[in-house]
């Protein structure tokens, strides 16, 4: 493949909800540039895109891929990304190097829960827009239908640039509105021809409300409009070329991806108006180590700045790290700079990606995308460039994980290559994370959905030969006292020579919620010495990470040691350690404890018409809802709701509101678990224990 320069390379990225054609249309697109190459279908697992094990097994894209079309002389990289929710992380970081986005939505369903998620992720990009609207030769499909969705949905600025001759099994072809000519589609291959005498009317009409969008877009071919003057065809051509890359309309397309009905006049569309590489805004970047900002502009001749957007694990190869050069350009053997990670980079070999091949690239030119292989150090997230000219530029803002799982290795064989193979499978995908909890003594994985962990599980197993088991996540609970006690503490043994000998008496008194721990030694008259009231104090720290209820972390509490005894011969660190220990579980029993749950802060996004069912769902779950509030079209429900109470909430809310839900959730504060609730809790660990100690 030759190199292009910026102003011939489309960066375009494909979006909309699960199983809408992306996939499909993404292969037509490429192999409309390639003809004689072969026509991947998903369907029949030989997609170029879908070529995954996970994603041929289940018929569904997973992860996003890339592949390049060429089409009049200019140079098309096309990123198919997935459409499931689980997967938005991927979908993100497609869009972040992408110059424009085409939205695919079904011809038969129309504007689905996906496709809006997809409109709102290139809005906070402020990405120029497209849509396609795919599957129109299928039985009850609608594009007229499908269009007055969009544009109810999104705005008026959704204008047909093609209508489809023909409707549903009868599809013959589309008519290009730009050119006011007819692609009639016979097995792959576009016949240019003048537009059918029963289309002719309907054809003015559409090309008419183009033309009025395109001026409305310019105030100086408004008033040209207004006046009652013609536009030029130049006129028209620079002012949808304009309008496009403000947003101010957003092309619609109709067409079939599977019978690639549509492609080659939409493919002509984005080679004439749409925006290339060189077109796209400047990025404003920040200088390493400083607060500066400096703006990255796409110079072929300017240094080389390139964005690490996604990384890719291959048995053989390693890592596949793919970019975008936003300026300059890249050769091998040049040594460059990790300015995120303060670390040179030296760069070997590189490639073009196309699907799941690659293909070997010279060189890789400002605007354009490659893979990197074998780099020591970069990884997604990251920025090269070179040492005198040390920038960073903006990270892609990732969905935060919504659920999360315990796992436990199947052979205590593989305890140790758990963290090897997480960490390789967080590097692939930083939207799943991972971490050891030492107080619940659990490996937790994160992620946006049931299906993204399974998922993940199943790579681990398969890639890094480490079986694991999926088991609830245990919850933090804490334990205290609500009133003041004094206990004796004492360990007495003699089993022979010297003995061990140590006798506390401490007074245990609650403090305030978040209070903490405090020690206080009130020992008068060297009753106790004074070397052995570390040895005190330490023993009860060591008594309250053991817990005395439930096996849970004691806090809020002050112990104040204030007598005891002691031998001069049997008396040791060891003996006071103990005694300390004893006294802080006997007096929490005697305190009247009280078991603490965490309880965490929660705000639930949600259409209006899901607020009565998704509220009161939270107070079936304990919730306690403080407010609602308006935000980007959506209600915003502010509530608390236990932890405990909150495990696969992610399912149950998309089950509730049709996918349509999000939330963020993070900790509050620590809250007295309900009685009928604590004595459960107890038992389960007290179950856990006995179980363990089998």
């Amino acid at each position: 493949m030759k190199n292009y320069t910026a102003d011939k390379i489309h960066n375009i990225v494909l979006a909309g909800h699960g199983g809408c054609g992306k996939t499909t249309l993404a292969e037509a697109m490429v192999h409309a540039g390639n003809p004689t190459g072969r026509l991947g279908r998903v369907d029949d697992g030989n997609s170029i895109f879908d070529f995954d094990i996970d994603e041929t097994t289940r018929k569904i894209s997973i992860f996003s891929s890339l592949a390049a079309c060429e089409h009049q002389d200019h140079k098309l990289n096309v990123i198919d990304t997935p459409g499931y929710a689980d997967f938005a992380g991927e979908v993100k970081a497609g869009m972040r190097v992408a110059d424009c986005v085409i939205i695919v939505a079904q011809g038969v369903s129309g504007i689905e829960v996906g496709t809006d998620k997809c409109w709102k992720y290139s809005d906070e990009l402020k990405l120029p827009r497209a849509i396609f609207l795919t599957r129109l030769l299928k039985e009850h499909s609608d594009f007229y239908k499908s269009l007055d969705q969009a544009r109810d949905k999104f705005g008026h600025q959704a204008v047909p640039l093609t209508l489809p001759i023909g409707d549903q099994l009868n599809l013959k072809g589309v008519v290009d509105l730009t050119v006011m000519k007819a692609f009639l589609e016979s097995e792959g291959k576009s016949t240019i021809g003048e537009i059918p005498a029963e289309m002719a009317g309907k054809a003015k009409e559409y090309r008419d409300k183009l033309v009025e969008a395109v001026a409305e877009s310019d105030d100086s071919l408004m008033e040209k409009f207004l006046n009652g003057d013609s536009l030029t065809d130049q006129e028209i051509s620079d002012g949808l070329k304009t309008a496009i890359r403000k947003g101010s309309l957003v092309p619609v397309f109709a067409g079939d991806g599977y019978f690639q009905v549509g492609v080659n006049a939409m493919l002509n569309s984005i080679v004439a108006f749409f925006p290339t590489a060189a077109d796209t805004q400047e990025v404003v970047a920040q200088k390493a180590g400083s607060d500066e900002e400096i703006i990255v502009k796409c110079d072929p001749s300017g240094p080389p700045v390139l964005f690490m957007f996604k990384t890719f694990i291959e048995p053989h190869a390693g890592n596949l790290n793919y970019f975008r050069m936003y300026s300059g350009s890249l050769e091998p053997g040049i040594e460059l700079y990790n300015a995120s990670l303060s670390k040179a980079e030296k760069f070997g070999q590189f490639y073009f990606p196309n699907g799941k091949d690659r293909i070997d690239a010279a060189k890789i030119s400002c605007g354009d995308i490659g893979i990197a292989v074998k780099l020591k150090e970069s990884g997604t997230g990251d920025t090269i460039s070179t040492k005198n000219h040390q920038i960073i530029l903006p990270k892609t803002i990732l969905p935060k994980p919504s659920i999360s799982v315990a796992v436990e290795a199947k052979s205590k064989d593989d305890e140790g290559k758990i963290s090897v193979g997480l960490s390789r499978l967080n590097e692939e995908d930083p939207t799943f994370t991972y971490g050891f909890v030492p107080e619940i003594r659990q490996t937790l994985i994160n992620g946006l959905g049931e299906l993204h962990l399974d998922i993940m599980v199943g790579r681990l197993k398969r890639k890094f030969g480490v079986e694991v088991t999926i088991i609830k996540p245990r919850i933090p609970y804490r334990e205290t006292i609500s009133k003041k006690v004094e206990i004796q503490g004492k360990h007495k043994k003699q089993s022979g020579g010297h003995g061990q000998y140590g006798d506390v008496w401490l007074r245990l008194e609650p403090l305030p919620r978040g209070g903490g721990f405090e020690f206080v030694d009130e020992v008068v008259g060297g009753v106790v010495p004074g070397n052995f009231i570390p040895s005190v104090e330490k023993g009860v720290k060591a008594a309250m990470l053991e817990g005395a209820v439930a096996g849970y972390h004691i806090v809020d509490l002050r112990a104040v040691i204030y007598f005891g005894s002691y031998h001069p011969v049997d008396s040791s660190g060891t003996s006071f350690e103990i005694a300390g220990s004893m006294a802080l579980k006997k007096g929490v029993l005697e305190a009247s404890p009280v078991l603490l749950e965490p309880i965490m802060k929660l705000e639930v996004a949600i259409p209006e018409e899901f607020a009565g069912q998704v509220m009161g769902d939270l107070n079936s779950r304990r919730g306690r809802i403080s407010g609602m509030d308006s935000a980007k079209g959506l209600q915003v429900i502010k509530a608390t709701v236990p932890q405990g109470e909150m495990y696969k909430y992610s399912t149950s809310l998309r089950s509730m509101t049709q996918g349509r839900g999000s939330f963020e959730m993070e900790f509050s504060h620590y809250d007295p678990v309900p009685f009928e609730a604590t004595q459960k809790i107890i038992e389960e660990a007290k179950k856990e224990k006995e179980e363990k100690q089998k």
